[in-house]
């Protein structure tokens, strides 16, 4: 008897794989529109340039379209340093409000302007500041 795997995967591994193809078609419509306002040779420069590009969109409420987009380069210990010293005395959000700042190559200055595009899109500004993976463990 032939048997057939019709389970596509745990549901672990299907919202795993919906999360990533969700990611690339955002990913593309972010690439499109800088493309569109800025040109291809232009983003690659920038992206060549500052080592790195991040989209940042802020998506509209059935999050099918793009409402603003900023383009940002990646974080470095500098900008870390002079942000930081924002966190003790005027908290978390002029932080991220300053990292965001210092990062900012172009786009919509309404991400930094607007609460109501402010606040969403600094929710989703960890992203860059997480990088890559680190670990500290006591032996």
């Amino acid at each position: 008897m032939i048997q057939t795997d019709n389970n596509k995967g745990t549901v672990k591994e299907i919202r795993d794989r919906e999360r990533k193809e969700e990611e690339a078609r955002l990913r593309e419509l972010c690439q499109q529109l800088a493309y569109e306002r800025y040109g291809e040779d232009q983003v690659i420069k920038w992206s060549n340039q500052h080592k790195g590009l991040w989209y940042l969109p802020v998506m509209d409420e059935s999050g099918e379209n793009i409402e603003a987009i900023a383009l940002m380069k990646p974080i470095t210990r500098n900008i870390l340093s002079y942000a930081s010293t924002k966190i003790s005395d005027e908290g978390l959000y002029a932080f991220l409000e300053q990292c965001m700042r210092e990062c900012f190559i172009t786009g919509d200055n309404s991400i930094l302007d607007d609460d109501d595009y402010f606040i969403p899109a600094a929710m989703k500004f960890n992203a860059i500041l997480e990088g890559k993976k680190a670990a500290l463990l006591k032996r």
